[in-house]
């Protein structure tokens, strides 16, 4: 009988400071996930999740362009079923509110 292998959780990061998103990355793969891909703006991200279909998205709320965090993760989450974690600096009430509105499966605040 062959024994199956557990599948790691595979997960998306979309951060537009590219050191943050390095060592995210890094901090990822050590732990044991494996990382479906990395983008720093929102459509490249939708883009991505369509592609690689992650388990997961760690999604920073302020992106560079449009959509923004909060549109993309949107889509994401009912367009591809694709839960999303936001992380992100901005923990003020506006922010939190239209966060909300998406139904996040979590919310960290940087620096984490």
């Amino acid at each position: 009988m062959e024994q199956q292998v557990p599948r790691k959780t595979r997960v998306l990061v979309v951060e537009d400071e590219i050191v943050v998103s390095e060592d995210l990355q890094q901090r990822l793969r050590k732990l044991g996930f494996e990382v479906a891909g990395a983008a720093d703006t929102g459509a490249e991200a939708i883009a991505l999740a369509e592609a690689t279909q992650p388990d997961v998205a760690l999604m920073d709320i302020m992106l560079h362009g449009r959509p923004e965090g909060i549109e993309a993760a949107e889509h994401l989450r009912t367009r591809l079923d694709i839960p999303v974690i936001y992380l992100t600096a901005h923990s003020d009430p506006g922010t939190l509110q239209n966060a909300k509105r998406t139904d996040p499966a979590g919310y960290i605040v940087k620096p984490f």
